[in-house]
């Protein structure tokens, strides 16, 4: 490995502790991703530099991982979710609504109202296609009677959570000492980086029966927030460099740079606050209770799923395009970043066309329109043709 230099930076060894575990990968990923690229790019109207971006950006990859023992059914569910998470994401964190504060509440506050019971399902051509892939989402989470109430109502809201984060968290800044300014960075973005309702999928994939009372318990509890802290140290040390020219306050190489620490010292200073995190990890298992075979087998499975997202997040950091593009093995292998030259992905911008675009027609049939018919897939080649009508 290198040493830094006023040009490098050394990024944190990212996979320590039990991230050091070799990822499982669903072994119909290659299949079930390459199906639902094609029905989002329908769908959501992407021209072919679009579509390679988000075939580049490979968040199936990232689901493939978290949930390696997934149907394929309930697989493409989650890499449907993870297609619309970052297209919807990257409007507020890269598009102009990065700067635009009242759309930015507006496109978030309509996105809100599709998760309303009360509102019919389908017909409006009002609503942007990338807000009703979320409401297609939610209506087959919903519909599956495997899948619990409680996991279906938890599902709901946190994703509610996430979209309500995301609207308060615009106007953050960093408070007037370090621990403040993390604590209360970490307060939002716990909600802001969606991995509570990708949890909530775990019970969903696996069709999980915990009882609601179990998700109170305190040693559950942090398992989760740990869970999620250690994505957000990952996630912030391998795109702080795609970020730091917008002068982003939502990264946490950036707020401590923010309270002097140079570029080096914030990336060793979050490399501390990752290994307290594999710490307080085992302190949060260790204080788990008892609760008999059934109910012990169940939230064992859970808790595998939080750290399958977990080793999720940084394979698939490496993996993408996104953060490093073509040098992303290289970063991967000596952790050293030239800080004025890496290459990596932008994500994909929605045009006015695409936010209310004409719906193109497959067969006959609005694109817009079309769904995954998961309830009548019996095999792999129908899963692959479901997507045409």
């Amino acid at each position: 490995m290198g040493e830094a230099t006023p040009t490098n930076v050394i990024i944190p060894d990212l996979f320590e502790s039990f991230m050091s575990r070799a990822p499982k990968v669903n072994p119909q990923y290659g299949v079930v991703r390459g199906a639902a690229l094609v029905w989002a790019s329908e769908v959501c109207g992407y021209n072919e530099e679009e579509t390679k971006k988000m075939r580049q950006g490979d968040f199936g990859y990232f689901a493939a991982v978290a949930l390696p023992d997934a149907s394929p059914v309930k697989l493409r569910t989650v890499i449907d979710w993870f297609n619309w998470l970052f297209v919807f994401d990257d409007q507020l964190d890269d598009g102009p609504l990065s700067f635009q504060k009242e759309e930015a509440c507006r496109y978030i506050d309509g996105t809100l109202a599709l998760l309303d019971d009360t509102i019919p399902y389908q017909s409006n051509r009002s609503i942007q296609p990338i807000q009703k892939v979320i409401q297609d989402i939610w209506r087959r989470v919903r519909g599956d009677f495997n899948c619990s109430p409680g996991s279906q109502k938890r599902w709901l809201l946190h994703t509610k959570e996430y979209l309500e984060a995301l609207r308060n968290s615009i106007d953050f800044v960093p408070l007037a000492t370090l621990d403040e300014t993390v604590a209360g960075y970490l307060d939002y973005r716990i909600h802001t980086f969606a991995m509570l309702a990708l949890f909530s999928f775990v019970e969903y994939a696996y069709e999980l029966e915990i009882p609601d009372e179990i998700f109170k318990n305190p040693s559950i509890v942090q398992l989760e927030k740990i869970g999620i802290e250690i994505q957000i140290f990952v996630n912030d040390c391998v795109s702080y460099h795609r970020e730091k020219d917008q002068n982003c306050p939502h990264n946490v190489i950036h707020l401590l740079r923010h309270h002097g620490f140079t570029e080096q010292g914030a990336y060793d200073k979050a490399h501390d606050m990752l290994r307290e995190r594999y710490r307080d990890w085992y302190v949060a298992m260790a204080g788990l209770p008892v609760l008999g075979e059934k109910i012990d087998k169940e939230v064992q499975r859970y808790i595998q799923g939080i750290q399958d997202v977990v080793i999720a997040n940084v394979n698939w950091s490496f993996r993408t395009e996104r953060y490093f593009g073509k040098n992303r093995q290289r970063v991967r292998e000596t952790r050293m970043l030239n800080t004025g030259n890496v290459d990596w992905l932008p994500g994909v911008m929605l045009s006015e066309n695409q936010e209310h675009h004409k719906p193109k027609v497959i067969n006959g049939v609005d694109a817009e329109v079309v769904e995954p018919d998961f309830a009548s897939v019996g095999s792999m080649a129908q899963m692959a043709e479901v997507i045409v009508v």
